[in-house]
Order: structure tokens, then sequence, then C-alpha cells
């Protein structure tokens, strides 16, 4: 709008002026980054925050599982050795103690082979090896396999020492000889010696 002291005549220039809604100097908007510089720099340190508690956590967990690994494995190791030992323990104590023979338990040495003078070289080799009194006698029939028998329970120990000795396998419970322990034998022993030839038959 024109000035009521303005001596001149309103012209185009005053209604382009008249239509201006604000009048007088302005200044320019300001950049967003600018208006909001506040927030970005708390979220921007919030972010690098986050960022280094992750990092300082995920080393966190890390160091542990790697602390926690060897401990484990001992314990398993322990744990295997323990077993391991009780296995043995075990085995030891279900092992039966070697049987101990009576050597003076009266012994028959029975030819069955039919050899002459086979009593009599069993009962010198089992003289020497210790035993004190043998026998000899000359079964009826031929056997092919050599076997120790024994009579009572309590001689069956000694019965199976002689029968390793013999290489006649297991001893066997038996009433047909009236003897204690009888070796009934087929064929010469491993030395070859001969006997006494005072064997009977």
């Amino acid at each position: 709008m024109a000035d009521s002291q303005y001596p001149y005549p309103p012209d185009r220039f005053d209604d382009e002026a008249d239509a201006v809604s604000f009048h007088g100097a302005h200044r320019a908007e300001l950049p967003f980054w600018r208006e909001n510089l506040l927030y970005i720099i708390i979220i921007g340190a919030a972010a690098v925050l986050l960022v280094v508690l992750l990092f300082f956590i995920g080393s966190m967990g890390g160091n542990s599982d790697d602390r926690a690994d060897d401990p484990t494995t001992a314990a398993a190791s322990e744990s295997e050795a323990d077993e391991t030992s009780g296995e043995d323990s075990e085995a030891e104590a279900t092992e039966e103690p070697a049987p101990e023979a009576d050597r003076s338990t009266p012994l028959l040495v029975v030819n069955a082979g039919g050899q002459g003078g086979l009593a009599g070289t069993w009962r010198d080799t089992l003289e020497d090896d210790g035993w004190e009194d043998v026998s000899l006698a000359t079964a009826d029939n031929h056997q092919e396999e050599p076997v120790v028998f024994y009579r009572d329970e309590e001689d069956a120990e000694t019965a199976q020492v002689l029968a390793a000795e013999v290489g006649a396998g297991e001893a066997r419970q038996s009433d047909e000889y009236d003897a204690t322990v009888t070796f009934v034998a087929v064929d010469m022993p491993g030395d070859g010696d001969e006997g006494d030839g005072d064997d009977e038959g």
C-alpha cells in the first residue's frame, strides 16, 4: 500500500508491493542437517557405542569358550583314565589264581598206548618234575587221547596242574580208578627218555 504522504499517484510497483505478504529483509532457511545436528550427533554416538559393546561382548564370549575347552577335555581324559583303571582292576580281580599242586599226592600212570616202557618213562619224567609218589599200571584197552582223572574235589587243582604238565587238557573227576590222581598216557613224553622197563605190561 502506498504511503499517505507519498506525493505521487500509485503505480504498478506499488501494486506488487501490496501483494507481497512479507516486507523487509529475510534470512535464508537453515539446511536440514544443521537444524537437527544435535539429534544426529546423539544417534551417531549411540550407534558407535552399540557396536563397541557388541564387539566387547563377543570377545568375552569367545575367550570364555576357549578357556572352557581345556578343562572339559582334561576332565574327559581323567574320566576315561579312571574307567580304564577300573576295568583293569576288575579284570585283575576276576582272574583266578593259578592252581597249586600237592606233588606228594599219589599218582597212578596207566599205559594206554600199547608201547613198552611207556608208563615207566612217564614215571621218571614226573619224578624229575618233583612228583614224589608215582605208581604204574597198564590199561586193558588202548586209548587215543591222554587224560587225567581225580576222585575227590579237593584234589582237582593238583590233577589240573598234572594235566597241564603232561598235555592232557582238562582234568576230569571220575571213580574209574582207585588212585587219588590217575594219568592215562598214550604217548611217550616229549624228551623221549626210556623208562627203566619195570612198568606193567
